[in-house]
């Protein structure tokens, strides 16, 4: 454990309450932690805030998986490298900073964060195991650019054993003295690691969980009463429990991340159709749920009143391989902003902008206009494939001239605000042109893993048959 972890996290706390009293003296705090401990991912006491009204409209802006260093390298608080080319922190991000312009901002943080480079990489009983740690200079970047809503809880969460997780803990705790942010999917012990994370919005309450995968299983990474780890997703008592506390937060609006999926499927599998669909959209009402894991966009359904995007794909990270080789479905990451209104004291989708994101290894950008719009004709093939003939259905995006797809919701334009300006003039997602149809009927395919060969397909095949008999 870090020296004096207690003595310097009591003074990230008080920091905490510094520029919250500074904050509070210019006028009211538009974003802050949750004033109750007991369901706040911040640390310390929250000071009382002066009250304000709530906003009509939201934007929160999601990304997929994230870290800022290659498999095993060590951390250096001026950058990373990447295949000989090295890049600063902030300039990694400078490329989409821009587009980071919502209320909140979600990414799910796939690396332990620390300075040390002495922690005991965790084997996972593989031969040659994936390893990721990041600088917390990284963690800066993020937060400068505005995000806010951190996931941590997946498969690289254990990369570094429970020091690993306190390390993380400690530098989202320090990060959380200094900026109003919510995290969850990891802790100290199994109540922290399934416990939801809080924001106020003025007198908006946004609650937030992850949960996610585990390496094989292995009970030494699933959090215990006194043993630091994760809630492990495939658990079924573990899943009900996040899913449970988060359904149980008194709050406006509910947003569960969820690491899992095979790699390189585009295409949800039945686990994600029946948790996501099933358990979290229509049996508990979760507003947003956020998948990420398999490294590809899948596609995005509405069901009632929720929302889920299946699979976001890579947002930023050097330990991910460059898409490029992999086709039109399956090269890109997905970035979403999601504009919801305020109606009738809920609050409810206006309209989404799905932006493609290419460089995801180590400066994500946007394609051409002309190269998104095909990724977006790529994303409503797969959003065509999804919904249940009932009330789930899935998104299909308009191409706009600057390469983003547009959907918006029947009411959007009577909304008025920023969401009636975005959807002015709105036309649903045309067909899709049939040059392009023919060439995603083959990209798109539903292969187990991009690359894989006859080995790994066979073993996907024997693992997809074998859960479909359970």
């Amino acid at each position: 454990m870090r020296i004096g972890c207690s003595i310097l996290l009591g003074a990230a706390a008080l920091a905490l309450s510094l520029v919250a009293s500074a904050s509070a003296s210019q006028g009211a705090v538009r974003i802050t932690p949750c004033a109750s401990t007991e369901y706040t991912a911040s640390i310390g006491d929250a000071p009382a805030q002066t009250p304000t009204q709530s906003p009509d409209q939201l934007t929160i802006v999601l990304v997929g998986d994230t870290g800022f260093n290659p498999k095993g390298a060590e951390v250096d608080p001026r950058g990373f490298k990447k295949n000989g080319k090295e890049i600063g922190f902030a300039e990694s991000v400078s490329g989409v900073a821009s587009d980071i312009n919502g209320d909140l901002a979600f990414v799910n943080l796939e690396t332990v964060i620390t300075d040390r480079d002495d922690l005991e990489p965790d084997g996972k009983g593989q031969t040659s195991p994936y390893n990721f740690k990041s600088h917390p200079a990284g963690l800066r970047a993020l937060l400068n650019t505005g995000f806010n809503l951190f996931s941590l809880a997946n498969n690289h969460s254990m990369d570094y054993g429970p020091l690993g997780v306190e390390e993380t803990l400690y530098h989202l705790a320090v990060a959380g003295a200094e900026h109003p942010i919510a995290y969850a999917g990891i802790g100290t012990n199994y109540e922290e690691a399934t416990r939801p994370g809080c924001l106020e919005l003025g007198d908006m309450k946004l609650g937030f969980s992850a949960t996610g995968i585990v390496t094989g299983q292995r009970e030494e990474h699933r959090a215990g009463q006194n043993k630091a780890g994760q809630a492990a997703y495939r658990n079924p008592k573990d899943f009900q429990l996040v899913l449970n506390r988060l359904a149980e937060l008194p709050a406006d609006y509910r947003i569960l991340s969820i690491h899992y999926g095979l790699e390189g499927r585009v295409v949800p599998d039945k686990r994600q159709l029946t948790d996501w669909r099933g358990k979290a959209a229509q049996g508990r009402g979760i507003d947003l749920i956020v998948g990420h894991h398999p490294h590809v966009a899948q596609g995005v359904e509405r069901v009632g009143n929720s929302l889920i995007f299946y699979g976001l794909g890579n947002f930023l990270h050097p330990g991910t391989a460059e898409m490029k080789r992999f086709g039109v479905c399956r090269d890109y990451g997905l970035m979403a902003k999601v504009h919801l209104a305020k109606q009738d004291g809920d609050w409810r989708l206006g309209t989404i902008e799905a932006v493609p994101l290419t460089g995801t290894h180590m400066k994500p950008e946007r394609f051409s206009p002309q190269q998104s719009a095909t990724r977006i004709h790529a994303l409503n093939h797969l959003g065509a494939r999804l919904g249940d003939g009932g009330t789930a259905q899935g998104v299909l995006f308009t191409p706009r001239s600057d390469g983003s797809g547009l959907y918006c919701s029947d009411d959007a334009n009577a909304l008025g605000g920023k969401i009636g300006a975005i959807c002015k003039g709105y036309q649903p997602a045309p067909a899709t042109p049939a040059s392009i149809a023919r060439q995603l009927a083959s990209a798109c395919a539903d292969k187990p893993f991009y690359g894989a060969g006859k080995k790994k397909r066979k073993r996907w095949q024997r693992r997809r048959s074998g859960f479909e008999r359970r």
